[in-house]
């Protein structure tokens, strides 16, 4: 087995970006939010805590980074009305996300976040393991549910 590590292993990716355009890469949100620009255009996959709120649309590192508005461990995300609509309910949960890191853009428009994904293709719940107990919930946010 060949580990691949280094500028090597950032050259192999791009490579399998050619040959499978439309196969997004799996990217770790602590290497998205150290360097977006790395991903900048690509089409990504990622874990993290999602908030849809007014002029907030982010996903998190960890639900703790949401709690305490550490903004710079958060990606911020470009979704339609009717994305908002339909994605509502994962608010304030973990969801992978699928999506174009536009790494000029978070600069420019969202200055106080890492990173910025658009062009979302898939966002969907994920679930924790069913063998931890449950965390007791927290008090109300003024995140939308």
């Amino acid at each position: 087995m060949l580990l691949v590590t280094g500028r090597a292993a950032l050259s192999q990716q791009r490579a399998n970006k050619t040959s499978n355009s439309s196969e997004p890469i799996a990217v770790g949100m602590v290497s998205l939010l150290a360097s977006p620009e790395r991903y900048d255009g690509q089409r990504i996959r990622t874990t993290g805590f999602l908030c849809l709120e007014f002029e907030g649309n982010a996903i998190y590192l960890h639900e703790e980074d949401y709690r305490f508005r550490l903004t710079r461990n958060a990606v911020a995300l470009d979704l339609t009305k009717e994305q908002e609509v339909q994605f509502k309910a994962l608010s304030l949960k973990y969801v992978l996300i699928e999506g174009t890191v536009e790494a000029s853009k978070a600069s420019v428009e969202r200055g106080i976040y890492s990173g910025f994904i658009g062009n979302v293709t898939r966002l969907e719940y994920w679930r924790p393991r069913g063998d931890i107990p449950a965390q007791v919930p927290e008090p109300p946010s003024s995140c939308s549910r």
